[in-house]
């Protein structure tokens, strides 16, 4: 039945990526056309569960911990903050900008009040409804890759294993459009790519524990829709390339690569030793 299940899984990801990914590149990477990516996964998990005869409460439904979702929504801003403020610092990237924060306070229409207040008025909605706005998004991509993928394949193979094998997976996924659309930094496509897949498969091991640790998919959501909102709403904005052909900063960002990498060294040491002690629970 595992077997069966996560073939399924990978076939109709394929399918609908092929379909959802070809109409971005063909037509641009629009808002519509991302949300039905992104949902697709969600789309493949469930069709999965109803086709194989598996309820569709394994995906783990309930709301998780209140201290799962405060790790989920901090942790963005703090590997943000810390990889957007080294750049800036030693000048591998212009960090704060003030035509960024200018920009910000554009985008929601807040210019009419006085530079500190309006900055401050949209980071606040943004913080608020835009968090919102980016779970809907989100939570399509976290019912398939961490309610139904990571818990089956931790079953069979073990955290680091199933952890790196849906890293990958939901790194690879997102290659076609970061080649052939706008989704990049705008850098060289090969350190874009290498960094992109560093980060994923390594925040891959956050995502994992904060599923497994909680039993529930929505923590994993709100890091999705955190990580979302603040590095492309707010740490993007307010920042601009330094003359560097490869991208330092952004989801594409080679520092932002090496410090994902050290924020998530401590959930992979805490999933891989909840795995072991599951192990050890459940021997005779």
């Amino acid at each position: 039945m595992l077997r069966r299940s996560l073939l399924l899984f990978f076939a109709l990801i394929a399918v609908f990526a092929l379909i959802a990914e070809g109409a971005i590149i063909a037509f641009g990477f629009t808002r519509l056309l991302v949300t039905a990516l992104m949902w697709s996964v969600a789309l493949a998990a469930i069709l999965t569960l109803k086709i194989t005869g598996q309820p569709l409460a394994n995906l783990g439904w309930s709301w998780g911990p209140a201290k799962h979702h405060l790790i989920a929504l901090l942790l963005p801003i703090g590997y943000g903050g810390v990889a957007y403020g080294i750049a800036g610092a030693i000048g591998l990237a212009r960090f704060p900008t003030a035509e960024g924060a200018h920009a910000i306070v554009l985008s929601q229409n807040f210019q009419a009040l006085s530079a500190p207040w309006g900055l401050l008025a949209a980071l606040s909605l943004t913080a608020t409804a835009g968090l919102i706005r980016a779970m809907s998004t989100a939570l399509g991509e976290e019912i398939g890759w961490r309610g139904f993928l990571a818990p089956r394949l931790t079953a069979a193979v073990g955290f680091v294993p199933a952890t790196l094998l849906t890293g990958a997976i939901w790194a690879l996924w997102h290659m076609p459009i970061l080649v052939f659309s706008t989704y990049n930094g705008g850098g060289d496509t090969a350190f874009e790519m290498a960094s992109f897949a560093v980060s994923v498969i390594a925040m891959s091991g956050v995502f994992a524990w904060l599923r497994l640790d909680s039993r529930s998919l929505w923590p994993a959501a709100s890091l999705h829709a955190s990580h979302n909102l603040f590095i492309q709403s707010v740490f993007d904005p307010l920042s601009a390339r330094a003359g560097y052909h490869i991208t330092m900063v952004s989801e594409f960002g080679v520092v932002t690569a090496a410090v994902c990498v050290l924020f998530s060294l401590p959930f992979w040491i805490l999933g891989t030793r909840g795995f072991r002690r599951v192990e050890a629970a459940a021997s005779p």
